[in-house]
This record gives structure tokens, sequence and C-alpha cells, in this order.
């Protein structure tokens, strides 16, 4: 090989020099390779650890909520829940789950927390919490049987899980349950745990809560609950669906045992007490009915009147309404019975019906005849034509500007500004006084009164007296709102008919009287209210004595209660789309429009007939056991209607004349008459 020269030789040498240096930088690393090996996994190892450790408290503990108080923690993911109650204090109706009242400790016989805690958590005021003992003598038995026959949850853990959790059967939900479970026991007393679970624990059947379980199966509040019922509700939350009394009394009895079993081996009873307990006889009460068929259209004015009061926050409501159950299971029975099979099919009739006290309480309200079948409630949201009813304000109107109730009139063919109204049945009677004109609904003589008064001044009185859409105060009101051509409620015509029942003052209808939460707590209570004057009470009197004259011998015979004293105006609308009537005693006023959604004619179905026959089934039941009060203006005549109203026309003749022998001949034809 030739020589390459001093360079390369220098080349070959460093190269060799580097060489070397690897090897000996390999060599001592091969010499520690025991060492580097066990340093590397032991630090792997670690990291391992330490992120499993992490991850297992991401999986347990993240997203865990914080524990509030005890006054928190009764609002804690409740469903929204609504309870109705009646004037009398009685529940009518629940939606959504039923909570029943808050029961403190102190209220319940000492066996009912007893019983839950010999079957659930007898060492409950021992642990923490979680009960470890309780776990390892489960496991035992589990791994003994081969299956999961036996659970340890304590009652701390079923209230965080009622609480803050799903009912999953996983070991993720059981881990976060402890933790919570302690985190409540150092939240809140022993006693308030206990207290706050029998107030929630569910029992079936839609039931939360000792109380709400001891009303629905055995009607009778938690305080108020036997040895033997007690435990028969402390063996229901294993399987509350299936052990439900209600459900399967065999099996709830058969729980029942068990706990008795329980009670006695903790201790808390003798086997005497539960011997006795055994024995006796558990009433379950009937399944109350679905009552949403009959209240729901009263339900949902409820609900909107209460969350007006106290807001959309509260998530659960007990709700005291007006509602007088018998009342209202009388209008509701009235409507379908006298509508028959004509609210059925493809054009269903439909009816509504509304009554109020004095103090402008609603008593029943039935807002179409099947709330199943539709929810639009006719009584706040149908806008009809009220026909002759609307009458009440013309007279009114003109017994104001100075007319009055014995004024003779001529039935006769009239034209007003190019209007027509006729009869309803097509013909005229002539000569007739105003009051016999209001109590046969003569249409001509309406028609005359109203224009003599004025269109305008018969829009205000009804708005005066609580009909609201009437023509604004500048535009134009025809003629035609004498017969009731404006389109108006069955709520405003009801609640303007109250003014005359309250000699001349209006009322503030509503349903609810006050409104508080499952808890106890008062949320609003209707204020005091001070009824204004709207119509002067001679006035109130005279209408009164003409609207009691179309039930004597008037259009609205149909709502004569016998002897008590009854005022009132039937109406129909043109084409017999609608039909009304409209009456007051001394201590109720109800109206009751009948009709078909679509505006078609009902085929001659007058206000006399289906209303006032309605009206009178539900004002008998709301009368009994009511004093027979006077009204006062109203007449008692005894005569027929023809004679009444040959001795008006007379009595009109000898006041027209005013000397002393026309007056004599006046008596002496009432005296022919009688």
């Amino acid at each position: 090989m030739p020589d390459q020269g001093p360079n390369f030789r220098r080349s070959i040498d460093w190269a060799r020099l580097r060489a070397a240096s690897a090897r000996a930088h390999v060599e001592q690393m091969l010499g520690d390779r025991s060492r580097f090996t066990w340093r590397t996994a032991a630090s792997v190892t670690a990291g391992l650890v330490l992120a499993v450790v992490l991850g297992l408290w991401v999986w347990i503990y993240w997203g865990l909520p914080r524990v509030p108080d005890a006054d928190a923690l009764w609002a804690v993911n409740r469903q929204n829940s609504i309870m109705f109650v009646d004037s009398d204090g009685e529940i009518i109706g629940v939606r959504g789950p039923y909570y029943g009242r808050r029961t403190s400790l102190e209220e319940l016989p000492d066996y009912v927390p007893q019983a839950f805690l010999a079957i659930e958590d007898r060492r409950f005021y021992q642990h923490e919490g979680v009960d470890r003992m309780a776990i390892f003598r489960a496991l035992l038995v589990n791994l003994r049987a081969g299956e999961t026959v036996q659970g340890a949850s304590t009652i701390s853990q079923q209230l965080a899980r009622n609480l803050f959790l799903t009912r999953d059967q996983t070991i993720n939900r059981k881990l976060r349950e402890m933790v919570l479970a302690s985190r409540i026991e150092r939240r809140l007393t022993k006693d308030e745990i206990l207290e706050l679970y029998l107030n929630r624990v569910y029992l079936g059947d839609q039931a939360y809560g000792v109380d709400a379980a001891a009303r629905r199966f055995f009607g009778k509040t938690a305080a108020e609950l036997t040895l033997a019922e007690a435990a028969m509700l402390a063996g229901l939350p294993k399987a509350p669906s299936r052990s439900a009394p209600t459900e399967n009394f065999e099996r709830a009895t058969a729980r029942q045992h068990v706990v008795l079993d329980a009670m006695v081996d903790a201790g808390f009873i003798t086997p005497e007490q539960r011997d006795e307990a055994r024995a006796e006889r558990i009433n379950v009460v009937e399944q109350r009915p679905n009552n949403e068929r009959t209240m729901g259209y009263a339900f949902d004015l409820a609900v909107e009147q209460a969350r007006a009061a106290v807001g959309r926050e509260v998530p659960d409501l007990v709700i005291r309404m007006t509602i007088d159950a018998d009342i209202q299971q009388a209008a509701s029975d009235s409507v379908r019975r006298r509508l028959g099979n004509r609210a059925f099919g493809r054009r269903p009739l439909q009816a509504a019906m509304m009554a109020v006290d004095r103090q402008g309480g609603i008593v029943a309200l039935v807002g179409g005849t099947d709330y199943n079948t539709s929810k639009f409630n006719r009584v706040t949201q149908a806008e009809r034509q009220p026909g002759s009813t609307f009458k009440t304000f013309v007279y009114t109107a003109a017994i104001e500007t100075g007319l009055d109730t014995e004024d003779i009139y001529y039935d006769e063919p009239v034209v007003i500004d190019g209007w027509r109204p006729r009869n309803y049945d097509e013909g005229y009677r002539g000569a007739v006084t105003m009051r016999t004109a209001f109590a046969l609904s003569i249409n001509t003589v309406a028609a005359s009164v109203g224009r003599e008064v004025g269109p305008r001044r018969v829009a205000d009185l009804a708005t005066r007296l609580g009909v609201r859409g009437m023509p604004d105060r500048n535009a134009f009101v025809p003629p035609s709102i004498a017969l009731g051509s404006v389109e108006t409620t069955l709520w405003d015509m009801t609640s303007a008919f109250a003014v005359y029942m309250n000699d001349g003052r209006r009322i503030d209808p509503h349903i609810i009287s006050a409104v508080s939460n499952s808890a106890g707590q008062e949320l609003y209570r209707r204020p005091a209210y001070e009824p204004p004057r709207v119509l002067d009470e001679e006035v109130v009197q005279r209408m009164t004595s003409m609207m009691g004259a179309v039930v004597l011998r008037g259009t609205g015979t149909g709502a004569s209660l016998g002897g008590r004293d009854v005022a009132g105006k039937t109406g129909t609308s043109s084409d017999w789309r609608d039909a009304w009537f409209i009456g007051y005693t001394a201590d109720y006023t109800a109206g009751v429009w009948v009709g078909h959604d679509d505006f078609t004619s009902m085929g001659r179905t007058t206000g006399g007939t289906l209303p006032a026959q309605i009206w009178n089934d539900t004002m008998r039941v709301a009368h009994r056991g009511v004093d027979d009060h006077p009204l006062p203006g109203i007449e008692q005549p005894a005569r027929s209607p023809r004679e009444l109203e040959m001795a008006t026309f007379f009595d009109g003749l000898a006041s027209a004349f005013g000397d002393d022998e026309d007056r004599d001949l006046g008596d002496m034809i009432e005296d022919i008459f009688n």
C-alpha cells in the first residue's frame, strides 16, 4: 500500500482513538447494567402507581357535589311535585311524585324510625356513614351463596344515593355513595340524617317519605301510624314498586313480618308486641281516582296563579285551593250527563262552568267536557258571543239613567241604523213592560232600550263590571251590542254577574288561597281584598227583581231551586252557536256555556235548556246545608205570565195618569186577576 503521508496517518490514529473511547464507554455502561435497570423500573412503577391513584381519585371524586346544610338538602334534586288541597284541607290531587308533608322525628311514634333502623341500619348511631362490619359480614354471606343476597348500605348511604346519585348497580356508584355518606355525616347530625331519610325514602306508588306513604296506603298521617303499619312501610325500600301494599299486599305482609322480627332482635319491641302487630288487620285505602278528568282545568288555573305568586324556582308546591270538591264533582258529572252522546264523536258538544262565592273564591271550574281529550279551558280562553245574557248590562244602564222596570215599550219591528233585530220566535207582543221584555228576552225591546241609553254607555258599564274586550273608548260601538254581538269569556261574564250577588261590589275571582312548599313553609297567602263599589244598591235590587222574573216565569225557569231565591239570565247567540245561563243566589254566582268549538250550530239549543239544567244540578249540591238567604229586591209572585204582563201594563197606565180614579182602576184590575 503506498504511503499516504503524515496527514493520512494522523487521521487513522484519531479514528482508532475514538473507537477505543467508545469501547470503553460501552464497557462502563455494561458494567452498570443491573443498577440502571432496577432504578428505572422503580421510577416507572412509582409513576404507574401515582397515575392509578390519581385516576382512581378522579374516577371517584370528579364531579361529586358539595353537601349543603340540612335545610338546603330538603330541596336537593326533588322532582317537580304539586299537591292540591281543597277548601276543607283535603288532598284532591297530586301532579308528579307524592312527597307528603315534612314530618319531624318528634312527631313520630318511636316505633316508626325504629322499624327502619332495625331492617336497614341497626348500627346507624355507631358508624360514621359507612358500616365496615356490615360490609365484611355481607361479603362473607354473598361469597357463601355465590351471588349477592345481602347488602350493606347504611341509611346515610341510601340518603346519599337518593339525593345525589342514580340507582345504577356499579362499583363507581357504590364508592361515590360511600364518600358522600361520609360527607353527609360530617355535615349533619344523626337525627337530622334520619329525619331527612324518612321524609325522602321512596316507598312505592309514587310516594316519597313516610307521611306520603301513610296517606297513600292507609289514609292517615305518619304520626297516626300503628306499629303494624310502620313495619309494613319499613319493609318497602328494598323493592318498593313490587312490595307496595296497593300492588301486592301478600308480599308487603311478608316483608312486614321480617321487619317485626328484626325489631325484636334489635330490642325495640317485645315478642308480644310483635305478635299483636302481626295479628292486626291493616286496611289499605282504595287507590285515589285520577282527578285530572274532573279537576284538570281547575288544577291548571291553580298552578298558573300559584306560579305567578311565588315564581317558578320552587320545585314542589302545596296549593290550597278555593275549590269545593263536592260542587266541583257535581258540575263535572252534570256536564257529561246532560250532554250525553253529544259530547263525543267527530264534533263533540262542549260545556264550561264556573261558580264563585261572595268572596270571589272559585268553588267549581269545568273548562270542557273531558280534560283528558282537550286541555283548552273554555272558561278562560274561549271568546264567544254572550247573546241575551248581555242584555243585563243594557237594562242596568237604562235603570242608571232613570228608566224604570215598569216602563212600557212596544215589541214591534224596529230598524236601527240599518240593523233589523228579530225575536227568537219571530213574533211580536205589542206593549210590554221593561220587566216582561227582559224576562221573556224580547230582542226588539232590548235593542230599543240600548238605542235610548246609547251603545257606548252599555259598553262602559260592562267594562266597569269586569267584562274585558269592549270597544275602545273612542271606537264605534255597534247597536247590536245590546243583543250580545261582542265576544267575551265565561270568566268575565260570571265575574260581572257576581257584582249583583255582592250588592254592587266587584269580586276578585281567584282559585288559590295559600301556597306552601312540602317542608311546610308558607310562600304565599292571598291578601285581604276590599271590593270596590261599581253599582248602586238600589240599581242592583231592581236588576235582581228583573232577573228573578227570568227564573220565576221567563226563559230561565229550568234553573229554579224551588223556594230559594234565584236570579239570572239566559242567552243564545245567532244560529244557536252559543247557549248561556248565568245566575246567582245570595251565596253563589255561577255561569254555564254550551257550544261547539268550531262555532257550528247546536240546532235550537238555548240557554234555558242545557245551560240552565247544568246550573241547576250544580247549585242544588252547592246549597246543601246552606241557610236560605233572601236576595234583596227579588219578587215572589204566584200569578201566570199573562196575568203579570197585564197587571204591570195597567199599573203603568195608572202611574201615567196619576189621579186617584185611575189608580183605583189599576187596583181593581189587579183584584180581578187575584
